[in-house]
């Protein structure tokens, strides 16, 4: 589908820069050894990867495989593995099979299931990154973030995210314009939670309706009715904003009571 005007950038090199001083920038504050993120061979942890190798130096930055079962996601296990190695980066595997089979007795339905293989994901990165003295770099983009498509204190879970004001459109693009394979970038969006699970299945659209949503509504201000007279499927509308609406408090600071001192 066309894509709303201003959504796409006329300059890939502006986005880059921003993303590598920003990261240059944050880790060099923190004063820290390095970094960790998670390898899923998919396009969002191989943009911020690349980035990631140079703003640091691929020495300072360690790669995380933690599929749940490595042969049966082999595909991706691979693709992540030859990432690593053509930008020099360490990186290691670590199945989590054992680890969610654990969980057994608790029965959980699949997206319970899925929710805690995020979240063991976030657990193995701040392992490796306490006793390295790493930060934990996220990979998850700016329309991942607004419709809630992430796990809380899971895939959320980070120290810093440096493609979070990128919409998934942008996202593609900027991994080609920076020589991200081309199998990496045509691949199906996926988090890897359970076999045949697709990002855009299991919202219910596209990602260029997603951003065109998104951008319209985030950007330029647009109401529900606005958007869907520029030409957009009203369900989908609905849908995609009450998911905004709905996710607020994954982005929202921790809710605190406020409790005023007594006078004495």
């Amino acid at each position: 589908m066309e894509l709303p005007e201003g959504l796409r950038f006329d300059n890939y090199e502006i986005p880059r820069k921003l993303i590598v001083n920003f990261i240059t920038d944050y880790v060099s504050r923190a004063g820290v050894n390095g970094v960790i993120l998670g390898l899923s061979g998919g396009i969002d942890s191989s943009l911020v990867a690349t980035l990631t190798c140079e703003a640091l130096g691929p020495e300072r930055v360690r790669g995380i495989m933690l599929p749940i079962d490595a042969k049966k996601d082999a595909e991706n296990v691979t693709d992540a593995k030859e990432l690593a190695e053509s930008l020099q980066m360490k990186h290691e595997l670590f199945e989590l099979k054992e680890v969610v089979r654990a969980y057994d007795s608790l029965s959980l339905d699949r997206v319970a299931l899925g929710n805690l293989t995020a979240r063991l994901r976030m657990v193995t990165w701040y392992a490796r990154a306490n006793q390295e003295n790493l930060l934990v770099i996220g990979t998850g983009n700016k329309t991942e973030v607004m419709i809630g498509y992430f796990t809380k204190y899971g895939d959320g879970g980070t120290d810093i995210l440096p493609i979070g004001n990128l919409y998934k459109e942008n996202v593609w693009s900027l991994s080609r314009h920076v020589g991200i394979p081309e199998k990496i970038i045509k691949k199906a969006p996926s988090a890897g939670l359970w076999k045949g699970q697709t990002d855009e299945g299991e919202i219910g659209a596209t990602y260029s309706e997603l951003d065109s949503i998104l951008f319209l509504k985030l950007e330029k201000g647009m109401s529900e009715e606005e958007i869907v007279e520029w030409g957009i499927d009203r369900f989908k509308v609905k849908k995609v904003l009450q998911m905004m609406k709905n996710s607020q408090h994954k982005r929202s600071p921790l809710p605190i009571a406020k409790i005023r001192p007594r006078k004495v």
